[in-house]
């Protein structure tokens, strides 16, 4: 369930980070979204991969429940700089007051 530049710099992985809704939701509304992109993904025919090293590097789907997972941990990466972002953007409103 990779970590590190191949699955960080992935087109799709890139887009999703960038969504600043998710810098301004609450902590329910953000299981909500990871849970709708994975559901997305996965309507398009997407799969949440994992290597499996001891079948010779045979890829297997990791299940809903650890998508959602590392969905939302990849939406948290960056989400410091967008909310400076969307704060410069709104007059110097700190939008670190509505984190969760």
């Amino acid at each position: 369930m990779g970590r590190g530049s191949g699955t960080q710099n992935h087109c799709g992985n890139v887009t999703y980070r960038k969504l600043e809704l998710y810098a301004t939701s609450s902590k329910f509304d953000k299981l909500k979204i990871s849970k709708a992109i994975v559901a997305a993904t996965r309507e398009f025919g997407g799969r949440f991969l994992q290597v499996d090293d001891d079948r010779g590097g045979a890829h297997f789907d990791i299940g809903d429940k650890p998508a959602w997972s590392k969905t939302s941990q990849a939406l948290r990466e960056g989400q410091k700089e967008i909310r400076e972002k969307l704060a410069q953007e709104n007059g110097g409103v700190n939008l670190d007051e509505y984190k969760q």
